[in-house]
């Protein structure tokens, strides 16, 4: 069986490119946030959580992208509506990571309908081209306070399946902008389940995002 990685062969084998690209796609998505926060208020008034979320998210990915267009070792995937980078990387169990950004709740869990690409998404295996290496999955991204509409700091986690998080690897803030805390494990453990029904995600959308990339 090929191990899971942990988050210090995760930090090793991305690199501090992909990284510190992923610490500045949340920090320029919260600044546009805030921007947006002062000069529109009635609009967020009147925008739905949803609506919230998909805007984040195109700041983030934006940022994200343009950070890591020119590194040899990425492909940018941006075919609606599935958004993820493809990294490749020299391990001894794995030949690529994909990477998907996602708004984290406090808990650590995320939102996503459960269509067939998620659920193959969530669930980690090898790779279909090269049996035997691992073809490694991560959800990467920032806190969210629902209550208070508040951005924290970024973070990667790897999951398992849907109920399943191994772990959360809190990111550096880039320039100064910090972060609250996630209640996931940092260390492989038992995690609560949560009810994976459609009205669950329905509910939860409440909080995120239907799309499967928020």
């Amino acid at each position: 069986m090929i191990p899971h990685p942990s988050p210090e062969d995760v930090k090793a084998e991305l690199g501090d490119k992909v990284l510190d690209a992923v610490s500045l796609g949340v920090a320029h998505a919260k600044e546009q946030f805030g921007i947006y926060q002062q000069q529109h208020p009635d609009w967020l008034a009147s925008n739905t959580k949803r609506t919230v979320a998909s805007l984040i998210h195109d700041w983030m990915w934006a940022a994200v992208a343009k950070a890591l267009d020119e590194a040899p070792h990425v492909v940018i995937i941006d075919r609606d509506p599935v958004r993820e980078l493809a990294i490749r990387v020299e391990s001894e169990h794995r030949l690529s990571y994909l990477l998907r950004l996602k708004r984290h709740h406090l808990d650590g869990s995320t939102s996503s309908y459960q269509t067939q690409t998620v659920i193959d998404f969530e669930l980690q295996g090898p790779n279909q081209t090269f049996p035997g290496y691992g073809e490694v999955r991560l959800e990467a991204g920032y806190e969210w306070d629902a209550d208070t509409r508040a951005m924290g700091g970024p973070l990667i986690t790897l999951r398992d399946g849907r109920d399943n998080v191994l772990w959360t690897l809190p990111l550096t803030p880039h320039t100064g902008i910090g972060g609250g805390t996630v209640t996931q494990p940092t260390t492989p453990g038992p995690v609560l389940p949560s009810i994976s029904l459609q009205s669950e995600d329905e509910a939860r959308d409440e909080n995120g995002t239907g799309s499967d990339q928020s």
